[in-house]
């Protein structure tokens, strides 16, 4: 029985999608220390700095998530 080179393939792509969704929720983790800590600060201009920052690294973080684990479900699902 030959297998394709596609369907040997797809356990390796699903491991690496499985690997970059852990990282990026490790980046939304970090952003949420981020924020602990510009809740700790005492200058107001810094707590900005720091917000704002962690912010983002929450955004882009969930963002990177979202897609690597839509991409996963999808080659998961996919058929051929």
């Amino acid at each position: 029985m030959m297998v394709r080179h596609n369907e040997r393939r797809a356990p390796v792509f699903v491991v690496l999608y499985l690997c970059l969704f852990l990282i990026s929720l490790g980046v939304v983790a970090l952003g949420f220390i981020m924020l602990k800590v510009a809740y700790d600060l005492q200058h107001p201009m810094e707590f900005l700095a720091v917000f704002f920052s962690a912010s983002l690294v929450v955004l882009i973080g969930a963002a990177l998530a979202f897609g690597f684990g839509l991409r996963g479900i999808k080659r998961l699902r996919k058929k051929d």
